[in-house]
């Protein structure tokens, strides 16, 4: 990983948290909070990603990739109980409604959460001067799991509290020649 980078660690919080907030304040009528910055680099890298929530519940991760002159992912991590809270809030539905056993339905409401918040951060981006595309929306759901991510440059964990819950926002990204 490279030591440099051509976005600040506040601007990258600032970045991030207003795409969150832009988005949980219009869809979700909620705010989010960061609680924590965990910066992964040289000195804290194992090689390896885990997945940065404590949960006893299954966790949902929905990603979306961005590509240009800054490339990178991001991923959005949320419990389950929270997922499902949001896919209520998001559609109009009653808890009831919806079951545990609905993934579909609860996995379409965060891939189009998640493609909101990064395309939210994307645009932010742009306007810094960093065109960028983005890649189709990506969920992974489960228990115990970790993923493998390309070389990074950069790798910052934000976790957020939203209404005494936490979710996970995690920023990869590098800088293109």
């Amino acid at each position: 990983m490279q030591q440099t980078f051509p976005i600040s660690d506040q601007e990258l919080e600032a970045l991030s948290t207003n795409a969150v907030n832009s988005v949980f304040n219009t869809m979700l009528n909620q705010t989010a909070v960061v609680q924590e910055v965990i910066k992964v680099d040289e000195e804290n890298y194992d090689g390896g990603m885990s997945v940065p929530i404590d949960s006893s519940e299954p966790v949902i991760a929905g990603t979306v990739g961005f590509l240009g002159n800054l490339t990178g992912i991001m991923y959005i991590f949320m419990e389950l109980s929270l997922a499902m809270d949001a896919t209520c809030e998001l559609l109009g539905l009653e808890a009831e409604e919806i079951g545990y056993e609905d993934h579909e339905l609860v996995n379409d409401a965060i891939g189009e959460l998640t493609n909101m918040i990064v395309g939210t951060f994307k645009n932010d981006l742009s306007n810094k001067g960093y065109e960028c595309r983005m890649t189709i929306p990506s969920i992974l759901r489960g228990s115990n799991f970790s993923i493998e991510p390309a070389e990074v440059a950069l790798r910052r964990i934000y976790k957020y509290d939203c209404g005494g819950r936490s979710f996970v926002i995690d920023v990869l990204m590098k800088e293109e020649n």
